[in-house]
């Protein structure tokens, strides 16, 4: 018998390690360069526009590129320590068997009809990520992948379901106050002015996004071998699909504390801020109410909840190495020269692609700047001066900063969202991205589109 050599998929750390390496590699390629900045009225550090000047070059060795890993973590502190918490306390609420019984009755009466219940969900993480960062919900992934399995879907859908559908809530940025508040305000905008046409481009892309996972769905469940994941060990929780437990009359008072807790996340969202201290506090207490409300013993909890977070750990560390390689870029200074070359090339292009084509830029841009109030701190001040000198209204160029910073965010290697939702469940990020990118192109030219009718119409 003569053995075939197979391709081994590159775990995601391994690939993030890969990048860390080529982005220290285009510090010695990209010339180094900085703008002036300046503390405006609100208490934000933004550019001056004009003075961007060459500074001396600060390449990064790539052999040093593992002593950005302890910063990017400490960067990445919030964040991992509130996917610890939480994952502690859905750890909890996943022992009781709930959410599996949940799972079991939803894809019973679904028969047949599985689609419309990931439509249903999508539409409402679409809703939920209007106001609140979708990096809140990373620890829901194990939660869309045992519904998703129950229906006899992958992993894959299952992360998509929450992933995909509030990727088009917060991506189109209608009530978004850290990416769109920021960007409106340093283009002095009204905050969250031009809504109406933030919600309606959410049609668009949230019809084209649901196709897209119920085909690959539906191909997955009458072919199981056609999965993008088919033989590859996930790990996201306990859930057998041959012996799920049914929902019972037990489960009622921890379905009513999960249903309260999400209710309260989203008010403190809408009325008062959302911050990740905040929403730790809330998994916390809502492991700890579902374990009371179930009757589980206190050793049982400690156990569950220990277990629920040993499950994020896995996912913290690829934050905090991802969030390396904006360490790295911004360490080489070459981060505002990307800026500057890309805003000064943007007037040479047709009158009718500008918008689009500012939208592209800002996706390249993402790559070395992923936080969405940080690449609008740094390219506001040197777009919105560029978009008067073009003749696009600031609302346009608004709209091509969110969906350019945000649509991008599900297929790069370290962006915050692709890297919690994936590392949930180990799905190894090549699968992911062979899934997404396709699905991101159709995204780029929906916001084509309408960026394209927002700068003929003057929006």
């Amino acid at each position: 018998m003569k053995k075939e050599k197979q391709f081994k998929v590159p775990h995601s750390l391994a690939i993030i390690l890969l990048v860390m390496i080529a982005a220290a590699v285009l510090t010695y390629i990209i010339p180094s360069g900085a703008f002036e900045r300046v503390t405006d009225a609100g208490g934000r550090t933004v550019v001056v526009p004009g003075s961007y000047h060459v500074v001396e070059k600060t390449p990064v060795n790539p052999l040093s590129v593992l002593t950005y890993v302890f910063p990017g973590l400490q960067s990445a502190g919030q964040i991992i320590f509130a996917l610890l918490c939480a994952g502690g306390g859905l750890g909890i609420v996943l022992a009781t068997g709930m959410f599996q019984g949940a799972a079991c009755s939803i894809s019973k009466k679904a028969k047949g009809r599985e689609w419309m219940v990931v439509a249903g969900l999508m539409t409402v993480f679409a809703l939920l990520c209007i106001p609140i960062n979708l990096n809140y919900f990373i620890p829901f992934a194990p939660l869309g992948i045992i519904i998703a399995m129950a229906m006899g879907y992958d992993a894959i859908v299952g992360i998509s379901i929450i992933m995909l559908g509030g990727a088009v809530g917060f991506s189109c940025g209608a009530m978004n106050l850290p990416n769109t508040g920021t960007a409106q305000a340093i283009a002095e905008l009204p905050v969250f002015s031009g809504m109406a046409y933030r919600l309606f481009c959410m049609i668009p892309f949230l019809i084209v996004t649901i196709l897209f996972v119920v085909r690959y769905g539906e191909m997955v469940r009458k072919n199981p071998e056609k999965s993008l994941v088919y033989g590859t060990k996930l790990d996201f929780g306990t859930f057998d699909a041959d012996n799920v437990p049914e929902f019972e009359k037990k489960h009622i008072p921890v379905a009513v504390v999960v249903l309260a807790s999400i209710l309260y996340m989203i008010y403190v969202a809408i009325f008062s801020s959302l911050n990740f201290p905040k929403s730790a506090a809330i998994f916390l207490y809502m492991g700890l109410l579902s374990g009371i409300a179930y009757r589980m013993d206190i050793d049982q909890m400690c156990r569950e909840f220990c277990s629920g977070a040993k499950g994020m750990a896995t996912t913290g560390i690829l934050l905090g190495f991802a969030y390396a390689i904006s360490g790295i870029l911004s360490a080489g200074g070459v981060m505002d020269t990307v800026v500057n070359a890309l805003a000064g090339a943007l007037g040479s292009f047709p009158k009718i692609i500008q918008a689009p084509v500012m939208f592209f830029m800002h996706v390249i841009i993402n790559f070395f700047v992923t936080s969405g109030s940080g690449q609008a701190a740094v390219t506001m001040p040197i777009f919105i001066p560029v978009a008067d000198l073009v003749g696009m209204s600031r609302q346009t160029a608004v709209l091509a900063f969110n969906f350019g910073d945000g649509f991008c965010n599900f297929i790069l290697p370290h962006a915050a969202a692709t890297m919690g939702f994936v590392g949930c469940a180990n799905i190894p990020f090549t699968k992911w991205f062979r899934y997404a990118i396709r699905l991101f192109a159709v995204w780029c030219v929906i916001g084509s589109v309408l960026l394209i009718a927002a700068a003929q119409m003057g929006y």
